[in-house]
């Protein structure tokens, strides 16, 4: 992969990419990986897998690591995971969102232990009416300088998730609905930030895991959605409406926080296509509208009562707020303050100094001469942050189209392209053209 731009890499280059792609602009790039998966045909009980990616590239400095590195087995539906593997969670479209509020695939995989069900499983005593999935994991972050405590930086993080998601309806029904919730915690360090309390780690995951106030506060930086959709199967076309509301800071039991979250909408093509067919033909489309200008959890007991101010994506004791490695763990639609204008407002306790706006963001997959188009779009009105809030409304307008074609020469093998530019008032204007070739299937 090769790619040049006129300043940074352009919003839907580097956005949702797993941490991989260099900030630079100008760059060159390449991954390897291998991979052995479950055979869905195999009756035993017990599975394994294993994967592994490589990628490096060349910007204004030489980068080799490992994306995904991990190894997993299942017994019956039950999965169990060691390793740093690539993790979206949440009810999306997962190929053309603008990415999921918790966990978007935006930042590296971090190594992690999870056990899981991972997918929809059909409850027998419903009559297979009702399916479930879900997951607990304990993953290991990187150190982080500290806000306000009695040490100044702790060596490691450490990042907590579970997920519990349902499914009624089963492949018979047109109707499939879906509701679950997704809960994840950044912890650690707290016997040094706060000895006085002598909080011990194995205490203070307990804290953590189940929500429990300590010392009139919640112990860990915590973020999660409940999420509710509906899907209906037509021959032709599929209709998927849903939605992910955040809760943060305890409001979970309190009130949600209503105005802010998530809602897409995508409608998608049933019929297979023709790979021969030159004429124009719709895949997929979608839309999304994301707000997060609220950021206030008010009382039960009055609607005009205060009972706790938001400040997503930040902490107020680790600086690294929810991140690894840099990059924003959830959507990118929050940035890290580094790729936003230098011109705008930024504070050294927070990650971002951009976690209030309106956006709207569309996408679309069709077919045309034997090309596979894609596009994605996000216009948003962006107002700063809880301690770097802008003077005015900051207006920015992220494009990103690509084609790719199958070569007949090699098996497997494609070549794509994509134009892609950033204009307005929150990122460096910038414009970028980017071609590559993969190879899928190596081994047959």
């Amino acid at each position: 992969m090769l790619s040049g731009a006129t300043d940074q890499s352009p919003f839907w280059v580097h956005a949702n990419q797993n941490g991989n792609i260099p900030m630079d602009g100008n760059f060159a790039l390449g991954n390897l990986a291998l991979y052995k998966v479950y055979n869905p045909n195999n009756p035993r009980v017990f599975q394994w897998s294993a994967g592994a990616e490589i990628v490096g590239s060349y910007a204004k400095s030489e980068k080799i690591f490992a994306s995904d590195l991990y190894i997993s087995a299942k017994i019956g539906i039950v999965e169990i995971l060691g390793g740093q593997k690539k993790n979206v969670t949440g009810l999306m479209d997962t190929t053309l969102t603008s990415g999921s509020l918790s966990v978007a695939g935006n930042s590296r995989p971090f190594p992690r232990l999870q056990i899981s069900i991972p997918d929809y499983t059909p409850l027998y005593f419903t009559n297979n009416f009702v399916s479930i999935k879900m997951s607990y994991s304990d993953g290991l972050l990187r150190g982080s300088r500290v806000n306000y405590g009695s040490t100044p930086y702790v060596d490691r993080t450490y990042f907590h998730q579970k997920t519990l998601y349902l499914k009624f309806g089963n492949i018979h029904h047109k109707l499939n609905i879906y509701a679950g919730m997704n809960h994840q915690a950044m912890w650690g360090g707290e016997d040094e930030i706060d000895p006085l309390h002598d909080l011990k780690p194995e205490k203070a995951y307990w804290y953590t895991i189940s929500g429990k106030t300590f010392n009139s506060r919640k112990t860990g930086n915590h973020f999660g959605t409940i999420d509710v959709g509906g899907e209906w199967k037509s021959k032709q076309w599929s209709y998927f409406l849903y939605r992910q509301n955040i809760f943060e800071t305890g409001s979970l039991f309190k009130v949600i926080n209503f105005q802010d979250g998530l809602n897409g909408l995508r409608v998608k093509r049933n019929a297979p296509y023709n790979t021969g067919s030159k004429k124009f033909e719709l895949q997929s489309f979608l839309l999304e509208v994301i707000g997060t200008q609220s950021q206030i959890n008010k009382s039960p007991l009055s609607g005009l009562a205060v009972y706790q101010n938001g400040n997503y994506f930040n902490s107020y004791i680790y600086q690294t707020g929810w991140s690894y490695r840099g990059k924003g763990i959830g959507t990118p639609l929050i940035p890290e303050s580094g790729i936003t204008k230098n011109t705008l407002p930024t504070n050294d306790s927070e990650f971002t100094n951009n976690n209030k706006f309106w956006a709207f963001h569309t996408g679309m997959v069709a077919n045309w001469l034997r090309l596979k188009l894609s596009l994605r779009a996000t216009y948003s009105r962006n107002s700063g942050s809880y301690l770097s809030a802008l003077n005015s409304t900051e207006q920015q307008v992220s494009i990103l189209f690509s084609a790719e074609r199958n070569l007949k020469a090699l098996k497997g093998c494609s070549i794509y392209s994509s134009i892609s530019s950033d204009f307005g008032e929150l990122y460096p204007n910038s414009s970028g053209l980017l071609v590559g070739i993969r190879k899928n299937g190596f081994l047959d």
